[in-house]
């Protein structure tokens, strides 16, 4: 399972767009987590796919205008966490059990936690 996670402009229409790239390309996205994050006005979108050509797709989805950055996150995941803490904001992703204690170590850390999803 590949993980791609996005940042974009918090607006209407933007997981059309995006998911407009995906459809084109014929490429299935099999999870989708989406929501408000760490920056002001803006959403954070996660991705996962088995498709074998899904890596390609970072390339296109760094093209769509709502997209300010996109980065791969992690391969063969159970279980995905984004923290936002006094340390900044960081992805976690692997065994639920790590996942889990990366979470508890970020005392009173914001975070999004996905498991058995990707």
């Amino acid at each position: 399972m590949k993980v791609l996670s996005l940042l974009v402009h918090d607006d209407w229409g933007v997981m059309q767009r995006i998911m407009g790239v995906f459809t084109r390309k014929r490429i299935s996205v099999d999870t989708i987590i989406a929501g408000p994050c760490e920056r002001q006005g803006c959403a954070r979108v996660i991705l996962a796919s088995k498709h074998p050509s899904f890596p390609k797709m970072l390339e296109h989805v760094r093209r769509v205008h709502d997209v300010i950055e996109a980065e791969f996150i992690e391969n063969n995941a159970e279980a995905f966490a984004l923290l936002r803490g006094a340390s900044g904001r960081r992805s976690v992703a692997g065994p639920a059990q790590e996942v889990d204690d990366a979470v508890e170590k970020e005392d009173g850390a914001a975070y999004v936690k996905a498991y058995a999803a990707l």
